[in-house]
């Protein structure tokens, strides 16, 4: 019955819109031959019309109701016209089932503008088919709401969506605003409201009526499954429209969302979408919770957006971050905000990611054979080796290849130690690919010292893979060399 509805609904306003198309494209006074010719009009089979209505000069033919207001269209008059008749199945080819017994005494008076001489109703299956439209349309689309919450209709009237134009959304959108927060908390009906958002994306007076129907709610949705969903369609499709809801809604409770596993991506989504002028609220109330968000499994992911999206406005909430000591540390090691980090590193200033460089070189073996930190240092390694800041790191950089190379807290370099390390081998890996000058003749000797290893283990193996590719030659001229 569901899909029935859905495909009447889909059938009827495609019907319509090819008819007011061709209505709308003729001139404002016609005859009836002129819309005959034209396939506005076909006469019936019976000479039902009188002669006296072969002529509709001066009568204006579109009958086109009002987008999305069905209310202002004239309803029925008792005791006018003959009785009602059945709709033929042709007139809805797509429909499950017919349309029974349509009144035929519908008031036209009020297209007529009021013009004397001009004709009450149009004559035969015309008038007809547009009054029928016009009553199934009003009963199918109190169907709506209960179709979109239907795990089969709801797909089919997403399909439907995709093809509808601006007065058919306006129908759909008037008759889904009142329930749009609850029906985009529904698994189904979820989906129904992404696709309204996105094909109303070109539309902005249905825009700022859908987010009208989501003002109230949105921090409800921030926290649903599909309701974050909904809100992130929203935020791609009407972001100037959500701009000052997000806002208003969301402010006071960013670290709260933020540490949610649905409104982190609602939080990620904002960074992305608004200015980042707009997003001092959020950065205000993480800088009070800057380590414990980082540290987060959820709110990491929004303070990495914030640093990537907003670079120096969150110069402050990086200061906390990058307190030397313990802190730090604790940071470059924990598995969240060591993601924190590494976006820091790539999207901070060059004071930041000096301070990082400095705690690595204070032990950088021990860093190396730690999982996750061994992560931003790979990151290091690459930003001080290319880009726009390896020459304010020049400094920072010399001293971490030295701590490589450095034998002064144990008979090898930690650079050996480390090359056949689970982690470590992936940083050595790093140095290669990034050495340079001085440093390229250093590990090449290195590597030299510890080939016979180095082949006998799938660590090493990688390792010297990087070197070939690095150097340009083969392993064993790589022992020939030194």
């Amino acid at each position: 019955m569901d899909a029935g509805l859905v495909a009447q609904l889909a059938a009827l306003i495609q019907n319509q819109n090819q008819r007011a198309n061709t209505l709308h494209s003729m001139p404002m006074c016609c005859d009836l031959n002129t819309m005959c010719s034209m396939g506005a009009y076909k006469p019936p089979v019976s000479n039902s019309i009188p002669e006296t209505t072969s002529s509709l000069e001066g009568y204006p033919c579109s009958l086109r109701p009002p987008p999305g207001l069905e209310h202002v269209m004239p309803g029925p008059r008792k005791g006018a016209g003959p009785k009602a008749r059945q709709i033929s199945k042709s007139s809805m080819s797509t429909a499950s089932s017919e349309v029974e017994q349509m009144d035929d005494h519908e008031d036209l008076e009020s297209n007529a503008s009021g013009a004397e001489g001009i004709p009450a109703a149009i004559p035969g299956d015309m008038s007809m088919i547009a009054r029928s439209w016009d009553s199934a349309l009003r009963e199918l689309l109190h169907s709506v709401p209960r179709l979109a919450r239907d795990a089969k209709g709801a797909p089919l009237l997403t399909q439907h969506i995709n093809s509808m134009d601006m007065q058919g959304l306006t129908l759909l959108v008037a008759s889904l605003r009142p329930q749009l927060a609850d029906l985009s908390c529904d698994a189904a009906g979820s989906g129904v409201v992404q696709q309204i958002f996105r094909s109303c994306c070109e539309l902005p007076a249905l825009r700022i009526q859908l987010v009208e129907g989501l003002q109230g709610s949105i921090q409800k949705l921030t926290k649903d499954k599909n309701g974050c969903l909904v809100i992130q369609e929203a935020l791609e499709s009407a972001t100037w429209e959500m701009q000052m809801p997000i806002m208003t809604e969301l402010n006071g409770k960013v670290f709260y969302c933020s540490r949610h596993m649905h409104g982190n991506f609602v939080m990620q989504k904002v960074i992305q979408m608004l200015p980042p002028n707009s997003l001092g609220f959020m950065i205000y109330e993480l800088k009070e919770n800057a380590v414990a968000a980082a540290l987060h499994i959820y709110a990491c992911r929004v303070l990495q957006r914030l640093i990537e999206c907003c670079g120096a406005a969150t110069s402050d909430l990086v200061d906390i971050l990058l307190q030397p000591g313990d802190q730090l540390q604790r940071l470059v090691k924990d598995p969240y905000s060591s993601n924190v980090i590494r976006s820091l590193v790539v999207c901070g200033t060059p004071n930041h990611v000096k301070t990082v460089m400095k705690l690595f070189s204070q032990d950088v073996m021990k860093f190396s054979r730690n999982r996750h930190a061994s992560l931003v240092l790979e990151k290091c390694l690459e930003v001080s080796a290319f880009g726009v800041k390896a020459v304010s790191l020049s400094q920072e950089r010399l001293e971490l290849m030295n701590a490589f190379f450095s034998t002064s807290r144990s008979a090898s370099p930690p650079l050996l130690q480390i090359m056949l390390d689970r982690f470590g081998n992936y940083i050595v890996q790093r140095v290669i690919e990034t050495c340079d000058g001085a440093e390229k003749e250093e590990v090449k000797r290195l590597l030299a010292m510890a080939l016979p290893k180095l082949q006998s283990s799938a660590a090493g193996k990688h390792i010297l893979s990087a070197a070939a590719k690095k150097f340009g030659f083969k392993v064993h001229s790589l022992a020939a060399g030194h």
